[in-house]
């Protein structure tokens, strides 16, 4: 009888030696927890630093807006400032020392301040000059807290409604 030829034998599966350890260089011990201490020390001053200038940064926009709050003549065309954000690009080109430029925006409107900011003390902030453009591309002059008592009749001839 006839069948189907018999398989030859497999040849036999090689046996896998494990490699031999190469000379592993390790870090000291001494160097791995200097590294540990200055990277949580650079994480520690990189925090702190952040939250400096965020708490800082956040008073001081507090007591701009409260400044603006006083200028009548944003009390008649935007009306109690409902939000304010700074506008970093137009800030970091005004020549002016100390000027910053918020956007605005109340229940009557929305605008743009232009303002040079001086410490009065460490609670307040004061307008010395600037510049409210409203959207509509009106620009009105803020007045100085100084010039307060002028200020009156030039708000008149404003063109902002009455609040």
């Amino acid at each position: 009888m006839l069948g189907p030829a018999p398989f030859p034998e497999p040849p036999p599966i090689p046996q896998r030696t494990p490699p031999t350890p190469a000379n592993k260089r390790r870090l000291p011990l001494w160097a791995g927890i200097l590294i540990g201490v200055l990277c949580g020390f650079g994480l520690l001053i990189g925090v702190a630093t952040f939250l400096f200038f965020k708490l800082g940064w956040s008073a001081f926009s507090d007591q701009a807006v409260a400044a603006m709050n006083q200028q009548s003549i944003i009390q008649r065309c935007i009306g109690h400032i409902e939000s304010a954000s700074l506008d970093f690009t137009r800030t970091n080109s005004d020549p002016r020392e100390d000027s910053f430029v918020f956007r605005i925006r109340g229940r009557a409107g929305t605008g743009l301040v232009t303002a040079v900011f001086t410490t009065v003390d460490a609670d307040n902030e004061q307008i010395d000059e600037g510049e409210l453009k409203m959207t509509d591309g009106r620009v009105f002059p803020l007045q100085a807290a100084d010039d307060a008592d002028s200020e009156e009749g030039e708000q008149e001839e404003a063109g902002c409604p009455h609040n």
